[in-house]
């Protein structure tokens, strides 16, 4: 059997001492097997009391003590103490918890114990004290719990400061996640809110209007179609919207570059025995006032997609960057289109009425070389989101119209990720792009 003591108080206070000895002397002299310090513990005498362990019974003996010795406090000559008894040496002198325990089972404290010795030893650092700081209290109650409690009880408290733990951790990182979150979205809409403002001011001036004006020819005769009443020739007008690239190279759809194209005939139709002739395809920069030529040089026979050219020198505009990740576009992703919508019609409406009216009367030709004199091309820009995306597709809800097709789709990184070609008639929320990779292609083969 083992006798132990849980120091309360007294200068052995917070401390805990085993002994398996039949005799157990007491008191502040050296020789004593539990000896205290007769400088702090000034009621204990030189050899207070004596403990001797009695056919499996613990005897506490008083040996003529001049403070006297009390159990659970009650004064005491001799008595048999019992697990979990209260033994005070001299009046208002150290106290200490009494414990058994036996080679076959642990001790087992029961838990109001530990909280009452915790408070106990918590309290009164020094003689006369009476404050508990919670740091104390619980450094006690820790030791206490796993010195004076049975492996069952320090493995359901171990468990419970597991589960605490845990609790708190998951606690914390879902606040903080939270906070994350609802920052990344603030962020978000305040990036939305100036993207437009950046991509305006970054790449506006390297988006073009484009004009295309062309003839039916005759295969037979070879003689383009003329009007039967003044002989004028006949001629399809059109704009459209490109953007530079870099060197001199315009990307635009390619029903902008070939009007009569297939999967547009419905609007320029060419009947058998004609075939389309170019007479003027041209593009205006903002801020550049003279027109630049185009030159088809490459058509994607799978996509909407035309490759343009035009000579640079002396022109000085932005290039634009493409998305070059190839990385796919996202749902919900904001999206910037920039581009022509409604024409010069549009920006005849931009302009003061008077002079928009005055230059809408003016031939096609004209009347585009009168917008540029006056800085009055500028490209709109309009904002959304992206809705869906298919492998030769991807649909948004950026507002636009006819004119709008070529105008580039700028991802929240400034980035195009698809060139604009067509639009859901009748619904104004879905628009659709030509990924950027079938662009990525048509260069690459132009490069070679």
């Amino acid at each position: 059997m083992k006798a132990i003591f849980v120091h309360l108080s007294g200068s052995k206070r917070g401390k805990t001492e085993f002994f398996t000895d039949s005799k157990i002397s007491v008191g502040t002299d050296p020789s004593c097997n539990l000896n205290f310090d007769q400088s702090v513990d000034k009621s204990t005498s030189s050899f207070h009391a004596e403990i001797s362990l009695q056919e499996c019974d613990y005897v506490l003996k008083d040996l003529d003590s001049a403070e006297g010795t009390f159990v659970n406090n009650r004064q005491i000559n001799e008595v048999v103490i019992h697990d979990g008894d209260l033994i005070e040496y001299g009046n208002n002198g150290p106290r200490a918890r009494f414990r058994i325990k036996t080679e076959e089972g642990d001790v087992c404290k029961p838990f109001r114990e530990i909280l009452a010795d915790s408070m106990d030893i918590a309290r009164e650092p020094q003689k006369g004290r009476k404050l508990i700081t919670a740091k104390a209290f619980f450094k006690s109650l820790l030791s206490e719990a796993f010195t004076q409690s049975s492996a069952k009880f320090k493995l359901v408290t171990a468990f419970i400061f597991l589960i605490t733990f845990i609790g708190i951790i998951t606690l914390v990182y879902n606040i903080f996640s939270g906070l994350t979150e609802t920052t990344k979205r603030v962020e978000l809409l305040e990036f939305e809110s100036t993207i437009g403002e950046k991509i305006i001011k970054d790449y506006s001036k390297g988006v073009c209007l484009i004009q295309c004006s062309f003839s039916l020819v005759d295969d037979a005769s070879g003689k383009p179609l003329k009007s039967w009443k003044d002989g004028r020739l006949l001629t399809n007008e059109l704009t459209g919207t490109g953007f530079i690239i870099g060197n001199g190279m315009v990307l635009t759809n390619r029903h902008v570059a070939e009007p009569w194209w297939q999967q547009t005939a419905q609007a320029f139709p060419v009947e058998p025995g004609l075939k389309p002739r170019i007479e003027v395809f041209r593009a205006f920069f903002p801020d550049v006032v003279d027109p630049v030529l185009l030159k088809v040089e490459q058509v994607s026979d799978i996509a909407d997609v035309a490759l343009l050219s035009f000579d640079p020198e002396g022109i000085e505009v932005p290039d634009i960057e493409l998305g070059l990740s190839n990385g796919d576009a996202i749902e919900g992703e904001p999206v910037v289109l920039l581009g022509y919508p409604a024409g010069m019609n549009a920006l005849y409406a931009k302009s003061d009425p008077e002079i928009g009216l005055e230059i809408s009367r003016l031939p096609f030709l004209e009347a585009a070389q009168e917008l540029s004199n006056r800085h009055l091309i500028k490209p709109i820009a309009t904002q959304g989101h992206i809705s869906d995306v298919l492998s030769k597709r991807i649909i948004y809800d950026a507002q636009t119209t006819v004119g709008g097709s070529g105008g580039p789709l700028f991802n929240n990184k400034g980035e195009v990720i698809a060139i604009n070609y067509g639009i859901f008639r009748g619904f104004r929320g879905a628009n659709f792009g030509v990924p950027i990779k079938y662009a990525l292609e048509l260069i690459e083969d132009e490069s070679r």
